[in-house]
């Protein structure tokens, strides 16, 4: 499904939401076991960046995950993201109450997932990305696959190309 870059500028310029995946998509899909502490992944602050400056261009940025720690409990809160949910067991359900509370149709959304069970989100948005460590199927079905590694940089290659067709005329 990747598409050309008119099509690609089209879709994103007409987001107001981007909503990523936690897990293999702002993480590299490790996870740590940290003596204490329980289980904790890594965060690019590259990635971070990106978030921050969505928000900064007037993008609500937003995390549906399917998994809790309090790494990432910390991490979200860390970059001010307000609306965020944890444990989804059907991140569709969420995406549309999300829709419902921000007064936002589907195709003025963006999602970023990495797995089997984020293709109905990502069927379901306005633009779709994946990291390039996604299954083949995940991959075929997006609008744009990341060329830098889930955690080392693909959120904030997603960012940057978000916010630079953002903003051409």
């Amino acid at each position: 499904m990747n598409q050309n870059l008119e099509s690609l500028k089209e879709r994103v310029s007409r987001l107001s939401v981007m909503i990523f995946d936690i897990d293999g998509t702002l993480t590299d899909g490790r996870i740590f076991w940290v003596p204490n502490s329980g289980w904790t992944q890594m965060y690019s602050v590259r990635d971070g960046m990106g978030i921050k400056r969505l928000q900064e261009a007037g993008l609500e940025v937003a995390a549906i995950s399917g998994g809790d720690s309090l790494s990432a409990q910390m991490r979200m809160q860390s970059l001010g993201l307000k609306h965020v949910h944890f444990g989804s067991q059907d991140k569709v359900a969420h995406f549309e109450k999300l829709l419902e509370l921000l007064k936002v149709t589907a195709d003025r959304c963006g999602y970023m997932g990495d797995e089997t069970v984020d293709l109905p989100l990502l069927k379901a948005v306005g633009f779709s990305a994946a990291p390039p460590e996604a299954p083949d199927e995940v991959r075929s079905q997006v609008h744009y696959v990341a060329q830098r590694p889930a955690g080392f940089g693909a959120a904030r290659e997603v960012c940057e190309f978000i916010l630079r067709h953002r903003q051409a005329p």
